[in-house]
Protein backbone atom coordinates (compact mmCIF):
# COMPACT_ATOMS: atom_id res chain seq x y z
CA UNK A 1 0.00 0.00 0.00
CA UNK A 2 0.89 3.48 -0.11
CA UNK A 3 0.21 6.32 1.94
CA UNK A 4 0.28 10.07 0.42
CA UNK A 5 0.68 13.49 2.56
CA UNK A 6 -0.25 16.37 0.48
CA UNK A 7 0.26 20.05 1.88
CA UNK A 8 -1.29 22.50 0.03
CA UNK A 9 1.53 25.81 -0.95
CA UNK A 10 0.68 29.29 -0.29
CA UNK A 11 -3.07 28.53 1.76
CA UNK A 12 -2.50 30.51 4.40
CA UNK A 13 -1.99 33.69 2.46
CA UNK A 14 -4.97 33.06 1.03
CA UNK A 15 -6.83 32.32 4.36
CA UNK A 16 -5.35 35.86 5.14
CA UNK A 17 -6.37 37.44 2.15
CA UNK A 18 -9.50 36.79 1.40
CA UNK A 19 -10.73 35.38 4.58
CA UNK A 20 -11.84 31.81 6.17
CA UNK A 21 -14.48 31.15 4.09
CA UNK A 22 -12.79 31.35 0.95
CA UNK A 23 -9.95 28.72 2.57
CA UNK A 24 -13.31 26.43 3.12
CA UNK A 25 -14.17 27.02 -0.11
CA UNK A 26 -10.88 26.32 -1.56
CA UNK A 27 -10.57 23.42 0.71
CA UNK A 28 -13.69 21.82 -0.41
CA UNK A 29 -12.70 22.23 -4.50
CA UNK A 30 -9.05 20.28 -3.41
CA UNK A 31 -10.73 17.34 -1.54
CA UNK A 32 -13.06 17.12 -4.56
CA UNK A 33 -10.31 17.11 -7.05
CA UNK A 34 -8.33 14.75 -4.73
CA UNK A 35 -11.16 12.39 -5.24
CA UNK A 36 -11.26 12.68 -8.77
CA UNK A 37 -7.79 11.32 -9.18
CA UNK A 38 -7.98 8.55 -6.80
CA UNK A 39 -9.09 5.10 -7.86
CA UNK A 40 -12.63 3.88 -6.58
CA UNK A 41 -11.16 1.90 -3.79
CA UNK A 42 -8.64 4.43 -2.49
CA UNK A 43 -9.17 6.79 0.69
CA UNK A 44 -8.68 10.56 1.08
CA UNK A 45 -9.18 11.97 3.93
CA UNK A 46 -8.31 15.04 5.47
CA UNK A 47 -6.01 14.94 8.46
CA UNK A 48 -5.87 18.68 9.21
CA UNK A 49 -5.75 22.43 8.50
CA UNK A 50 -4.69 22.42 5.14
CA UNK A 51 -3.29 18.73 4.83
CA UNK A 52 -4.63 15.61 3.33
CA UNK A 53 -3.64 11.81 3.30
CA UNK A 54 -4.34 9.63 0.28
CA UNK A 55 -4.49 5.83 1.35
CA UNK A 56 -3.84 3.60 -1.86
CA UNK A 57 -4.22 -0.43 -1.06
CA UNK A 58 -3.46 -3.72 -2.69
CA UNK A 59 -1.14 -1.96 -5.36
CA UNK A 60 0.42 -4.30 -8.15
CA UNK A 61 2.99 -1.72 -8.60
CA UNK A 62 3.80 1.13 -6.22
CA UNK A 63 6.22 2.89 -8.38
CA UNK A 64 3.42 3.99 -10.31
CA UNK A 65 1.85 5.89 -6.98
CA UNK A 66 4.02 8.32 -8.48
CA UNK A 67 1.65 9.01 -11.61
CA UNK A 68 -1.33 9.60 -9.10
CA UNK A 69 1.16 12.20 -7.49
CA UNK A 70 2.56 13.97 -10.48
CA UNK A 71 -1.59 14.25 -11.57
CA UNK A 72 -2.60 15.45 -8.30
CA UNK A 73 0.65 18.10 -8.86
CA UNK A 74 -1.27 19.12 -12.11
CA UNK A 75 -4.65 19.25 -10.83
CA UNK A 76 -3.93 21.59 -7.90
CA UNK A 77 -2.45 23.82 -9.87
CA UNK A 78 -5.47 24.84 -11.63
CA UNK A 79 -7.30 27.82 -9.95
CA UNK A 80 -9.95 27.67 -8.06
CA UNK A 81 -12.87 30.46 -8.86
CA UNK A 82 -14.58 32.07 -5.70
CA UNK A 83 -16.72 35.16 -6.85
CA UNK A 84 -14.83 37.47 -8.66
CA UNK A 85 -11.50 36.06 -7.96
CA UNK A 86 -9.55 32.72 -8.57
CA UNK A 87 -7.51 31.50 -5.85
CA UNK A 88 -4.34 29.87 -6.34
CA UNK A 89 -2.11 27.07 -4.52
CA UNK A 90 -0.07 24.71 -5.16
CA UNK A 91 0.70 20.90 -3.20
CA UNK A 92 4.05 19.07 -1.50
CA UNK A 93 3.18 15.35 -2.04
CA UNK A 94 5.20 12.88 0.42
CA UNK A 95 5.16 9.42 -0.19
CA UNK A 96 5.57 6.13 1.99
CA UNK A 97 5.49 2.91 0.80
CA UNK A 98 4.95 -0.05 2.72
CA UNK A 99 3.14 -3.71 3.72
CA UNK A 100 0.28 -3.46 6.51
CA UNK A 101 1.59 -6.24 8.04
CA UNK A 102 4.89 -5.03 8.60
CA UNK A 103 4.19 -1.02 9.03
CA UNK A 104 2.25 0.17 11.15
CA UNK A 105 -0.35 3.54 10.30
CA UNK A 106 2.05 5.91 12.39
CA UNK A 107 5.39 4.76 10.51
CA UNK A 108 3.93 5.10 7.35
CA UNK A 109 2.37 8.58 8.59
CA UNK A 110 5.29 9.69 10.21
CA UNK A 111 7.42 8.47 6.79
CA UNK A 112 4.75 10.16 4.35
CA UNK A 113 5.03 13.51 6.54
CA UNK A 114 9.13 13.48 6.37
CA UNK A 115 9.10 13.04 2.36
CA UNK A 116 6.52 15.69 2.21
CA UNK A 117 8.24 18.58 3.89
CA UNK A 118 11.61 17.46 1.98
CA UNK A 119 9.58 18.45 -0.98
CA UNK A 120 8.80 21.80 0.73
CA UNK A 121 12.67 22.58 1.61
CA UNK A 122 13.47 21.78 -2.34
CA UNK A 123 10.69 24.58 -3.33
CA UNK A 124 7.34 22.98 -2.99
CA UNK A 125 4.87 21.94 -5.83
CA UNK A 126 6.41 18.71 -6.24
CA UNK A 127 6.52 14.54 -4.81
CA UNK A 128 9.05 12.76 -3.23
CA UNK A 129 9.09 8.80 -2.16
CA UNK A 130 10.15 8.50 1.34
CA UNK A 131 13.72 6.49 1.72
CA UNK A 132 16.43 5.35 4.18
CA UNK A 133 18.34 8.52 3.28
CA UNK A 134 15.38 10.77 4.45
CA UNK A 135 15.21 8.42 7.31
CA UNK A 136 18.80 9.19 8.36
CA UNK A 137 17.45 13.10 8.07
CA UNK A 138 14.45 12.42 10.28
CA UNK A 139 16.79 10.75 13.34
CA UNK A 140 19.22 13.63 12.57
CA UNK A 141 16.48 16.57 12.69
CA UNK A 142 15.01 14.48 16.11
CA UNK A 143 18.73 14.30 17.44
CA UNK A 144 19.23 18.22 16.72
CA UNK A 145 15.54 19.32 17.71
CA UNK A 146 15.88 17.50 21.21
CA UNK A 147 19.61 18.84 21.61
CA UNK A 148 18.53 22.66 21.07
CA UNK A 149 16.07 22.43 23.54
CA UNK A 150 19.22 21.87 26.31
CA UNK A 151 22.13 23.53 24.40
CA UNK A 152 21.81 27.00 26.27
CA UNK A 153 21.54 25.63 29.69
CA UNK A 154 24.38 23.08 29.09
CA UNK A 155 26.56 26.31 27.84
CA UNK A 156 26.96 23.97 24.50
CA UNK A 157 26.50 27.66 22.31
CA UNK A 158 30.01 29.51 21.77
CA UNK A 159 30.47 32.87 19.65
CA UNK A 160 32.69 33.59 16.55
CA UNK A 161 33.47 37.04 15.58
CA UNK A 162 34.22 37.46 12.01
CA UNK A 163 35.54 40.85 11.23
CA UNK A 164 34.64 43.06 8.58
CA UNK A 165 36.84 45.50 6.82
CA UNK A 166 36.90 49.28 5.52
CA UNK A 167 37.79 48.47 1.96
CA UNK A 168 40.06 51.28 1.00
CA UNK A 169 42.32 51.08 4.31
CA UNK A 170 41.61 47.11 5.22
CA UNK A 171 41.28 48.34 9.17
CA UNK A 172 38.30 46.03 10.72
CA UNK A 173 35.62 48.31 11.91
CA UNK A 174 33.23 45.74 12.75
CA UNK A 175 32.20 41.97 13.08
CA UNK A 176 29.21 39.83 12.27
CA UNK A 177 28.80 37.33 15.10
CA UNK A 178 28.54 34.03 14.23
CA UNK A 179 26.79 31.31 16.24
CA UNK A 180 28.29 27.61 16.74
CA UNK A 181 27.24 24.60 18.81
CA UNK A 182 29.12 22.11 20.55
CA UNK A 183 26.98 19.03 21.92
CA UNK A 184 29.14 16.18 23.53
CA UNK A 185 28.81 13.89 20.30
CA UNK A 186 30.33 16.24 18.21
CA UNK A 187 30.19 19.62 16.63
CA UNK A 188 27.17 20.21 14.34
CA UNK A 189 27.13 23.38 11.53
CA UNK A 190 25.14 25.92 11.23
CA UNK A 191 23.91 24.55 8.02
CA UNK A 192 22.23 21.91 9.84
CA UNK A 193 21.28 23.02 12.99
CA UNK A 194 20.12 26.52 12.22
CA UNK A 195 16.88 25.59 9.70
CA UNK A 196 15.49 23.01 12.35
CA UNK A 197 16.12 26.05 15.15
CA UNK A 198 14.09 27.93 12.95
CA UNK A 199 11.19 25.15 12.08
CA UNK A 200 10.87 24.07 15.85
CA UNK A 201 10.95 27.46 17.60
CA UNK A 202 13.57 26.66 19.52
CA UNK A 203 15.46 29.65 17.55
CA UNK A 204 13.70 32.42 19.32
CA UNK A 205 15.43 31.47 22.75
CA UNK A 206 18.56 30.76 21.06
CA UNK A 207 18.20 34.02 19.06
CA UNK A 208 17.58 36.43 22.51
CA UNK A 209 21.18 34.55 23.96
CA UNK A 210 22.69 35.53 20.72
CA UNK A 211 21.60 39.05 20.99
CA UNK A 212 22.74 39.62 24.37
CA UNK A 213 26.57 38.02 23.55
CA UNK A 214 26.58 40.67 21.00
CA UNK A 215 25.82 43.27 23.51
CA UNK A 216 28.31 42.04 26.09
CA UNK A 217 31.06 42.07 23.43
CA UNK A 218 29.32 45.54 22.66
CA UNK A 219 30.31 46.47 26.07
CA UNK A 220 33.76 44.36 26.76
CA UNK A 221 35.29 45.94 23.16
CA UNK A 222 34.12 49.78 24.61
CA UNK A 223 35.18 49.27 27.53
CA UNK A 224 38.74 48.29 26.31
CA UNK A 225 39.25 50.56 23.52
CA UNK A 226 36.57 53.51 24.29
CA UNK A 227 36.22 55.51 20.94
CA UNK A 228 39.25 53.63 18.94
CA UNK A 229 36.96 50.22 19.16
CA UNK A 230 35.47 48.62 16.51
CA UNK A 231 32.79 51.12 15.33
CA UNK A 232 29.80 48.12 15.32
CA UNK A 233 28.62 44.54 15.99
CA UNK A 234 26.29 42.85 13.86
CA UNK A 235 23.61 40.34 15.47
CA UNK A 236 21.45 38.03 12.84
CA UNK A 237 17.67 37.90 13.65
CA UNK A 238 15.68 35.38 11.87
CA UNK A 239 12.30 35.23 10.64
CA UNK A 240 10.80 33.50 13.49
CA UNK A 241 12.16 36.09 15.81
CA UNK A 242 9.90 38.91 13.97
CA UNK A 243 7.05 37.16 13.99
CA UNK A 244 7.47 37.18 18.07
CA UNK A 245 5.49 40.06 18.89
CA UNK A 246 7.59 41.06 22.23
CA UNK A 247 10.97 40.96 19.93
CA UNK A 248 11.40 44.72 20.84
CA UNK A 249 10.58 44.56 24.08
CA UNK A 250 12.98 41.48 25.22
CA UNK A 251 15.81 43.47 23.12
CA UNK A 252 14.87 46.92 25.05
CA UNK A 253 15.58 44.37 28.07
CA UNK A 254 18.94 43.15 27.84
CA UNK A 255 19.93 46.72 26.44
CA UNK A 256 19.43 48.15 29.69
CA UNK A 257 20.80 45.11 31.19
CA UNK A 258 24.26 44.50 29.72
CA UNK A 259 24.62 48.87 29.32
CA UNK A 260 25.37 48.07 25.62
CA UNK A 261 25.15 51.19 23.29
CA UNK A 262 22.07 49.95 20.73
CA UNK A 263 23.81 52.41 17.76
CA UNK A 264 26.66 50.19 17.47
CA UNK A 265 24.85 47.48 17.00
CA UNK A 266 23.45 45.77 13.75
CA UNK A 267 20.19 43.38 13.36
CA UNK A 268 20.64 41.53 10.17
CA UNK A 269 18.00 40.14 8.59
CA UNK A 270 17.63 38.72 5.09
CA UNK A 271 16.39 40.22 2.05
CA UNK A 272 13.75 37.00 1.63
CA UNK A 273 12.72 37.13 5.67
CA UNK A 274 12.32 40.65 5.11
CA UNK A 275 10.07 40.59 2.20
CA UNK A 276 7.65 37.80 3.61
CA UNK A 277 5.67 39.89 5.57
CA UNK A 278 6.44 43.80 5.13
CA UNK A 279 3.71 45.37 6.67
CA UNK A 280 4.46 43.04 10.01
CA UNK A 281 8.17 43.43 9.96
CA UNK A 282 7.92 47.27 9.40
CA UNK A 283 6.34 47.23 12.56
CA UNK A 284 8.86 45.18 14.63
CA UNK A 285 11.75 47.49 12.79
CA UNK A 286 10.43 50.39 13.46
CA UNK A 287 10.23 49.54 17.00
CA UNK A 288 14.14 48.14 17.23
CA UNK A 289 14.51 51.15 15.45
CA UNK A 290 13.29 53.43 18.53
CA UNK A 291 15.35 51.70 20.54
CA UNK A 292 18.58 53.03 18.57
CA UNK A 293 19.41 50.04 16.82
CA UNK A 294 20.42 50.02 13.04
CA UNK A 295 19.60 47.48 10.81
CA UNK A 296 21.15 45.43 7.84
CA UNK A 297 19.79 43.71 4.50
CA UNK A 298 21.66 41.02 4.46
CA UNK A 299 22.07 38.26 0.93
CA UNK A 300 20.69 41.42 -0.92
CA UNK A 301 19.89 40.49 -4.59
CA UNK A 302 19.03 37.34 -4.21
CA UNK A 303 15.22 38.04 -2.84
CA UNK A 304 12.46 40.14 -4.54
CA UNK A 305 12.64 43.29 -2.38
CA UNK A 306 10.75 46.47 -3.75
CA UNK A 307 12.58 49.48 -3.66
CA UNK A 308 8.91 51.65 -2.53
CA UNK A 309 9.03 49.19 0.26
CA UNK A 310 12.99 49.58 1.02
CA UNK A 311 12.90 52.98 1.34
CA UNK A 312 9.70 52.46 3.83
CA UNK A 313 12.47 50.83 6.20
CA UNK A 314 14.58 51.76 8.44
CA UNK A 315 17.37 50.21 6.77
CA UNK A 316 21.38 52.02 6.82
CA UNK A 317 23.03 48.86 5.59
CA UNK A 318 22.68 46.43 2.42
CA UNK A 319 25.19 43.45 2.60
CA UNK A 320 25.81 41.85 -1.17
CA UNK A 321 25.45 38.22 -1.47
CA UNK A 322 28.56 36.23 -1.86
CA UNK A 323 27.17 34.59 -5.01
CA UNK A 324 27.11 37.46 -6.81
CA UNK A 325 30.57 38.66 -5.64
CA UNK A 326 32.29 35.30 -6.79
CA UNK A 327 32.18 35.86 -10.22
CA UNK A 328 32.86 39.60 -9.67
CA UNK A 329 36.34 39.51 -10.96
CA UNK A 330 36.06 37.56 -14.48
CA UNK A 331 31.61 37.80 -15.02
CA UNK A 332 30.39 40.58 -16.59
CA UNK A 333 27.02 39.85 -15.56
CA UNK A 334 28.34 39.72 -11.88
CA UNK A 335 29.82 43.16 -12.22
CA UNK A 336 26.96 44.74 -13.65
CA UNK A 337 25.07 43.41 -10.58
CA UNK A 338 27.66 44.92 -8.11
CA UNK A 339 27.50 48.24 -9.73
CA UNK A 340 23.79 48.37 -9.70
CA UNK A 341 23.31 47.38 -6.24
CA UNK A 342 26.43 49.55 -4.86
CA UNK A 343 24.77 52.21 -7.17
CA UNK A 344 21.20 51.95 -5.73
CA UNK A 345 22.80 51.72 -1.97
CA UNK A 346 24.22 54.90 -2.21
CA UNK A 347 21.58 56.62 -3.99
CA UNK A 348 19.33 55.75 -1.11
CA UNK A 349 21.77 56.60 1.49
CA UNK A 350 23.11 52.95 2.52
CA UNK A 351 26.33 51.44 3.31
CA UNK A 352 27.79 48.61 1.21
CA UNK A 353 29.31 45.47 2.35
CA UNK A 354 30.31 42.60 -0.08
CA UNK A 355 30.21 38.98 1.47
CA UNK A 356 32.23 36.13 0.99
CA UNK A 357 35.28 38.20 -0.38
CA UNK A 358 38.02 35.36 -1.17
CA UNK A 359 40.85 37.45 -3.62
CA UNK A 360 42.33 40.52 -4.60
CA UNK A 361 40.35 40.18 -8.24
CA UNK A 362 37.33 40.49 -6.19
CA UNK A 363 38.71 43.28 -3.73
CA UNK A 364 39.85 45.53 -6.57
CA UNK A 365 36.63 45.38 -8.64
CA UNK A 366 34.88 46.17 -5.03
CA UNK A 367 36.82 48.93 -4.31
CA UNK A 368 36.74 50.48 -7.74
CA UNK A 369 33.11 50.59 -7.87
CA UNK A 370 32.80 52.02 -4.18
CA UNK A 371 31.63 49.05 -2.11
CA UNK A 372 32.57 50.53 1.51
CA UNK A 373 33.09 47.12 3.72
CA UNK A 374 34.16 44.25 3.02
CA UNK A 375 33.99 40.80 4.70
CA UNK A 376 35.58 37.20 4.02
CA UNK A 377 38.41 34.74 4.25
CA UNK A 378 40.53 37.15 2.12
CA UNK A 379 40.88 39.27 5.60
CA UNK A 380 39.86 36.87 8.07
CA UNK A 381 37.99 33.39 9.24
CA UNK A 382 35.51 33.50 11.75
CA UNK A 383 37.29 33.95 15.32
CA UNK A 384 37.11 33.06 18.68
CA UNK A 385 36.60 36.44 21.40
CA UNK A 386 40.26 36.30 22.07
CA UNK A 387 41.71 35.69 18.41
CA UNK A 388 39.20 38.85 17.61
CA UNK A 389 40.54 40.71 20.59
CA UNK A 390 44.57 40.43 19.58
CA UNK A 391 43.86 41.05 15.92
CA UNK A 392 42.24 44.50 16.69
CA UNK A 393 44.93 45.58 19.03
CA UNK A 394 47.85 44.24 16.62
CA UNK A 395 45.70 46.57 14.40
CA UNK A 396 45.98 50.02 16.91
CA UNK A 397 49.50 48.92 17.42
CA UNK A 398 50.23 49.16 13.96
CA UNK A 399 48.83 52.26 13.40
CA UNK A 400 47.49 53.47 9.75
CA UNK A 401 49.05 51.59 7.08
CA UNK A 402 49.60 52.83 3.73
CA UNK A 403 46.55 52.86 1.43
CA UNK A 404 47.12 51.57 -2.14
CA UNK A 405 44.43 52.73 -4.77
CA UNK A 406 42.55 50.23 -5.67
CA UNK A 407 43.15 51.45 -9.57
CA UNK A 408 45.79 52.73 -11.99
CA UNK A 409 44.78 55.32 -14.91
CA UNK A 410 46.32 56.70 -17.89
CA UNK A 411 45.23 58.88 -20.76
CA UNK A 412 46.93 59.26 -23.80
CA UNK A 413 46.81 61.09 -27.26
CA UNK A 414 47.96 59.33 -30.70
CA UNK A 415 47.55 60.56 -34.29
CA UNK A 416 46.37 57.70 -36.46
CA UNK A 417 48.87 56.11 -38.89
CA UNK A 418 46.68 56.12 -41.44
CA UNK A 419 43.31 57.08 -42.98
CA UNK A 420 40.91 54.12 -41.44
CA UNK A 421 37.35 53.30 -42.39
CA UNK A 422 34.78 52.98 -39.90
CA UNK A 423 34.85 48.96 -40.26
CA UNK A 424 38.14 48.97 -39.43
CA UNK A 425 37.54 50.78 -36.27
CA UNK A 426 35.13 48.66 -35.26
CA UNK A 427 36.78 45.79 -35.84
CA UNK A 428 39.24 47.58 -33.67
CA UNK A 429 36.87 48.09 -30.70
CA UNK A 430 35.68 44.44 -31.53
CA UNK A 431 38.65 42.82 -30.09
CA UNK A 432 39.79 45.77 -27.82
CA UNK A 433 36.35 45.59 -25.96
CA UNK A 434 36.86 42.03 -25.97
CA UNK A 435 41.07 42.25 -24.47
CA UNK A 436 39.81 44.33 -22.12
CA UNK A 437 37.08 42.30 -20.44
CA UNK A 438 39.59 39.60 -19.62
CA UNK A 439 42.46 41.96 -18.58
CA UNK A 440 39.54 44.13 -16.00
CA UNK A 441 40.17 47.15 -18.21
CA UNK A 442 37.49 49.79 -18.81
CA UNK A 443 37.80 53.32 -20.79
CA UNK A 444 36.92 55.42 -23.57
CA UNK A 445 37.97 55.70 -26.54
CA UNK A 446 37.12 59.73 -28.75
CA UNK A 447 38.38 59.68 -32.43
CA UNK A 448 38.30 62.82 -34.56
CA UNK A 449 39.65 64.28 -37.49
CA UNK A 450 42.67 61.66 -37.55
CA UNK A 451 43.82 61.78 -33.76
CA UNK A 452 43.16 60.08 -31.01
CA UNK A 453 42.10 60.61 -27.41
CA UNK A 454 41.78 57.37 -25.11
CA UNK A 455 41.61 56.68 -20.66
CA UNK A 456 42.11 53.64 -19.86
CA UNK A 457 41.75 51.92 -16.43
CA UNK A 458 42.36 48.80 -14.51
CA UNK A 459 45.80 47.35 -13.24
CA UNK A 460 48.44 49.15 -13.07
CA UNK A 461 50.52 46.30 -15.07
CA UNK A 462 47.47 45.68 -17.29
CA UNK A 463 47.26 49.03 -18.28
CA UNK A 464 50.87 50.42 -18.82
CA UNK A 465 51.18 46.77 -20.76
CA UNK A 466 48.44 47.75 -23.30
CA UNK A 467 49.83 51.09 -23.92
CA UNK A 468 53.23 49.78 -24.30
CA UNK A 469 51.57 47.78 -26.98
CA UNK A 470 49.71 50.87 -28.47
CA UNK A 471 53.25 52.06 -29.30
CA UNK A 472 54.47 49.88 -31.13
CA UNK A 473 50.90 49.33 -33.26
CA UNK A 474 51.51 51.15 -36.68
CA UNK A 475 47.81 52.56 -36.43
CA UNK A 476 49.04 54.71 -33.94
CA UNK A 477 51.83 57.50 -34.66
CA UNK A 478 53.31 59.98 -32.10
CA UNK A 479 51.68 58.72 -28.91
CA UNK A 480 52.09 60.89 -26.00
CA UNK A 481 51.10 60.09 -22.39
CA UNK A 482 48.66 63.40 -20.88
CA UNK A 483 48.42 61.70 -17.32
CA UNK A 484 48.54 58.88 -15.41
CA UNK A 485 48.39 57.68 -11.46
CA UNK A 486 46.27 56.60 -9.19
CA UNK A 487 42.65 56.12 -8.79
CA UNK A 488 39.86 55.40 -5.99
CA UNK A 489 36.97 54.95 -8.58
CA UNK A 490 36.35 53.64 -12.04
CA UNK A 491 34.97 56.20 -13.99
CA UNK A 492 34.34 54.60 -17.21
CA UNK A 493 32.18 51.45 -15.04
CA UNK A 494 29.65 50.38 -18.04
CA UNK A 495 31.84 50.43 -20.90
CA UNK A 496 34.64 47.24 -21.12
CA UNK A 497 35.65 50.49 -23.79
CA UNK A 498 33.79 52.80 -24.81
CA UNK A 499 34.08 54.98 -28.22
CA UNK A 500 32.70 58.15 -30.27
CA UNK A 501 33.86 59.66 -33.20
CA UNK A 502 33.58 63.01 -32.68
CA UNK A 503 35.09 64.20 -36.18
CA UNK A 504 31.31 64.99 -37.09
CA UNK A 505 28.40 65.71 -34.31
CA UNK A 506 25.00 64.45 -35.01
CA UNK A 507 22.66 67.19 -36.28
CA UNK A 508 25.64 69.53 -35.50
CA UNK A 509 25.06 73.58 -36.43
CA UNK A 510 27.06 75.33 -38.74
CA UNK A 511 30.09 76.90 -37.16
CA UNK A 512 31.42 78.05 -40.21
CA UNK A 513 30.99 82.01 -38.73
CA UNK A 514 32.06 81.43 -35.30
CA UNK A 515 35.41 79.01 -35.30
CA UNK A 516 38.31 81.08 -35.06
CA UNK A 517 40.98 77.99 -35.31
CA UNK A 518 40.69 74.31 -34.88
CA UNK A 519 41.55 72.72 -31.69
CA UNK A 520 43.46 68.84 -31.93
CA UNK A 521 43.54 66.40 -29.01
CA UNK A 522 47.54 66.98 -29.81
CA UNK A 523 46.91 70.64 -28.78
CA UNK A 524 44.41 69.90 -26.08
CA UNK A 525 46.37 67.40 -24.87
CA UNK A 526 48.70 70.28 -23.61
CA UNK A 527 46.36 71.31 -20.63
CA UNK A 528 46.25 67.65 -18.34
CA UNK A 529 43.41 68.83 -16.25
CA UNK A 530 41.03 70.19 -19.69
CA UNK A 531 41.93 66.79 -21.38
CA UNK A 532 40.93 64.62 -18.62
CA UNK A 533 37.51 66.69 -17.73
CA UNK A 534 36.94 66.37 -21.85
CA UNK A 535 37.10 62.16 -22.09
CA UNK A 536 35.24 61.81 -18.64
CA UNK A 537 32.38 64.05 -19.37
CA UNK A 538 31.45 60.72 -21.62
CA UNK A 539 30.89 58.30 -19.14
CA UNK A 540 27.12 58.90 -18.97
CA UNK A 541 26.72 59.01 -22.82
CA UNK A 542 25.62 55.34 -24.97
CA UNK A 543 28.32 54.80 -26.78
CA UNK A 544 27.35 54.29 -30.53
CA UNK A 545 28.71 51.29 -32.31
CA UNK A 546 28.68 49.18 -28.64
CA UNK A 547 28.94 45.60 -29.47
Amino acid sequence: MALLFVDLDGFKLINDTYGHEAGDALLEAVAARLIEEVRPGDTVARLAGDEFVILCEQLEQPASISALAERINVALRQPVAYGDVSLFVTGSIGIAVGHGTTHSADDMLRSADSAMYAVKEKGRDGWQFFSDSLEEKVRQRLSVTQGLRLAIERNELTCRFQPIVAADSRRIVGAELLLRWHPAAGDISPVVFIPIAEMTGSIVPIGTWVFRQGCLAEVDWRQRWGERAPSYISVNVSTRQLSEENLADEFAAILKETGADPSRILIEITETSLMADVESNLRVLRRLAQLGLRVAVDDFGTGYSSLAQLQRMPVSVLKIDKAFVDGVGKQTESRVVIRAIIGLGHALGLKLVAEGVEDEAQLMELRANGCDFIQGYLFFRPLEAQAFVENFERQLLQGRPEVSAPLFFLLYVSEAGRSMSGEEIAEILRSSRKNNQALGITGCLLYQDGCFMQMLEGKREAVLSLVERVERDPRHRNARIVVQGDAQRRVFMDWSMGYRDMSKLEAEPDFGDWRKRTISFLELAEDARTCYAYITAFKHAVSIDRQ
